[in-house]
């Protein structure tokens, strides 16, 4: 069952007040075609009176599209489009004829799969005059049907159309200039679609009298039962209304009244020109089939609702992701908005707004031109910004964190999770404030807040040793993180704080430090680890011993470096990437400090990372670019295969068994473009931008 969120709608309740350069039609990415569907497309009967967006295949048959050209939304060379289809045509029955001077652009004129008819455009007539253009199946004849007729001949336009100009057989969908970028509309639309669900309602429904019923005052309206015979409903003419309702409740009121509608817009006409909206939420429609039997929802006949008024009026089913089948005997004024459902136009009336579909079939009567123009502002995609330093105090390791949500983060705690180096999560730290400080996880302090114990140590018969087998001991490496959450997360690089001679994240000396350094550095140069140090301070020091290790648990020396009391500065490059026979993607450094007594003490860690050093790390994607087949070779087994659109939506996952190192993808199916493909495997998350042709 449909449950309203608690979360007031980002709309002020009483009127829209917000800069209208943050506010737009929730239908704005469909470039005000008046048919707007991602997939499949059948038009039965029998007329539209605006333009034609379909991203997949149409079916034809006897139908018009009708409308004044200088009412057209997409003009290319001076030519505006009636009917863009991305795919193929199916030739059905009849003609489908485009009116008013409006073109058509069809992405695939020669479908070899089947999927629709193999296309000839006749420019000109049989007698090779420039008569009406015609669109025929490629064996027949310019007079014979079925066909599309373009009301219009190739001088309509200038430049004139031809095959090599401005033809029919062009694809017009995309991501550039100019084109339809219909993916990326409906991932645009969920979200509205989600968005308007999520507002709060503001509108009641009334009884027929006008009266606000005392066990209803305000939706959201799921129960039939609360809804008598012939209510009403009294809008607030100067702001956006919201009504949500079930699918039963909309689909038993039969006749209703409206008032309070401002007069609407005149056709072309794309703002609204006032602060009016209605937005009408049918939810719970899973539900409503499942009891029903059936996907048909009967629309009321509304009295005081025009022709015109439509373009104020969204009709928004958020959670209808597989048929709806339009029904009933009154004519709809209004936007059918339904970006995931398959959509069948049943009703015994004409639709006056847009349809915005995943599938559509229009079986009967019209669609008129009146696009949803009211501006409504978009969802604010969450987000916060974080910032972390860590600080040395009373001997004790800090973590100062302060996080900025974008949004009213009010009563709202963090999630804190502290990551090493290899992606691993250490510790969690639950509901804190929004900011702090953290003590590093395995460091503790007194009363006084002295530090008594540190990661990465334990204490052996009244001494403190390092300790491989801390896990907290991995957040002192250089490459730890913390990933914040309030809602949504995001990831912060930390630094374990060095100790000085005046504050220790480590265990104190008992006695003053043979040695002091001011700093201990390692870096990537040239596919080197180049480690660098200086003593600032050194009494009865005998020498550095430079120990690696590939896990930051088990370090072995590298070499030996005897202190030169002549010398403050020291320098020591190692290569690994190129002697090791087994490639790691960090190593770890550290120094022992030894006295001339043989006493010694540890530096802080340092890592480096492999890179691009370990060509034996890397993940290969080939070929590039593809058509067909995208094979992804790894070193180490892969995990997870993902590919994602650059607008961010998921087309592809996928789990390989076990063991497996090279993994081939079939894209055939992908449309073309710009893809961003990961991989992860033991290594680490590999990206890279793969072209399908």
């Amino acid at each position: 069952m449909f449950v309203k969120p608690f979360l007031i709608s980002l709309l002020a309740l009483s009127s829209l007040n917000v800069s209208q350069a943050l506010a737009q039609s929730p239908t704005s990415a469909a470039q005000r075609f008046n048919i707007f569907v991602k997939g499949d497309a059948t038009l039965q009967s029998n007329e539209t009176e605006g333009p034609i967006a379909v991203g997949g295949n149409v079916t034809t048959n006897q139908y018009q599209i009708s409308f004044n050209k200088q009412h057209g939304v997409l003009f290319v060379n001076n030519a505006s489009i009636g009917l863009a289809v991305r795919g193929a045509v199916k030739l059905n029955s009849g003609s489908l004829t485009v009116n008013g001077d409006n073109y058509v652009k069809i992405g695939n004129c020669s479908p070899s799969d089947g999927s629709g008819t193999s296309l000839k455009v006749w420019y000109k007539d049989n007698n090779n005059a420039a008569s009406t253009i015609r669109i025929t199946e490629n064996n027949k004849q310019y007079w014979e049907t079925p066909n599309i007729t373009i009301n219009a001949n190739i001088n309509t336009w200038s430049p004139s159309v031809s095959e090599s100009v401005n033809p029919v057989c062009e694809n017009v969908f995309g991501t550039g200039a100019n084109q339809i970028d219909i993916d990326g509309a409906f991932i645009t639309f969920i979200k509205r679609s989600s968005q308007l669900r999520d507002m709060a309602d503001n509108l009641p429904i009334r009884d027929q009298n006008g009266n606000i019923m005392a066990s209803a005052p305000m939706g959201p309206y799921l129960d039939p039962n609360a809804i008598g015979n012939n209510p009403k409903i009294i809008v607030d003419p100067n702001k956006i209304n919201v009504l949500t309702v079930s699918a039963a409740v909309w689909n038993k009121i039969g006749n209703a009244n409206i008032e309070g509608i401002p007069q609407g817009p005149q056709l072309g006409q794309t703002s609204s020109g006032n602060n009016f909206g209605l937005i009408i939420n049918i939810v719970d429609f899973p539900t409503f089939c499942g009891q029903t039997g059936s996907n048909k929802i009967n629309f009321p006949g509304f009295g005081g609702l025009s022709d015109p008024q439509g373009s104020y009026v969204i009709y928004n089913f958020p959670d209808a992701t597989k048929g709806i089948t339009l029904g009933g005997n009154a004519q709809i004024s209004g936007t059918i908005f339904a970006p995931q459902a398959d959509l069948v136009k049943e009703n015994n009336g004409n639709i006056n707004g847009q349809i915005i579909a995943k599938s559509f079939v229009h079986k009967s009567d019209e669609v008129h031109f009146w696009p949803f123009l009211p501006s409504i502002p978009e969802p604010v995609d969450k987000k916060i910004d974080a910032t972390a330093s860590s600080k040395c105090l009373k001997n004790a390791p800090w973590l100062d964190y302060n996080i900025t949500p974008n949004y009213d983060a009010k009563g709202k705690t963090a999630k804190i999770e502290w990551i090493n180096s290899e992606g691993k999560v250490i510790q969690e730290d639950n509901d804190l404030e929004l900011t702090g400080s953290l003590l590093f996880p395995g460091a503790a302090v007194d009363i006084n807040g002295n530090g008594i114990a540190w990661p990465g140590y334990k204490q052996e018969n009244s001494k403190w040793v390092e300790d491989p087998s801390d896990r907290y001991g991995s957040l002192r490496a250089d490459g730890a993180t913390i990933r914040v959450t309030v809602d949504p997360s995001t990831v912060v690089n930390i630094t374990f704080p060095a100790s000085t001679t005046t504050c220790y994240t480590s265990p104190p000396p008992s006695t003053a430090l043979p040695v002091t350094l001011a700093y201990f550095t390692v870096q990537n140069v040239n596919c080197s680890a180049e480690l660098k140090w200086k003593v600032t301070e050194a009494k009865n020091f005998s020498h550095f011993e430079v120990e690696r290790s590939s896990d930051a648990k088990t370090y072995n020396v590298v070499v030996r470096i005897d202190y030169d009391a002549t010398k403050a500065t020291y320098s020591f490059n190692d290569t690994p990437f190129s002697s090791e026979s087994v490639p790691v993607k960090s190593y770890y450094y550290r120094l022992k400090q030894v006295d001339s007594d043989e006493t010694f003490e540890y530096s802080a860690i340092r890592s480096v990372q492999a890179g691009t050093c370990d060509t034996r790390l890397a993940v290969d994607f080939f070929p590039n670019p593809t058509q067909d087949e995208m094979n992804v070779k790894s070193f180490s087994p892969v995990k997870k295969i993902e590919i994602y659109t650059l607008g961010g939506k998921q087309v592809y996952q996928a789990m390989p068994v076990t063991g497996q190192t090279e993994i081939k993808v079939n894209v055939q199916a992908f449309a073309q473009g710009m893809y961003i493909v990961n991989v992860v495997n033991a290594e680490g998350k590999y990206s890279s931008k793969v072209l399908k042709k």
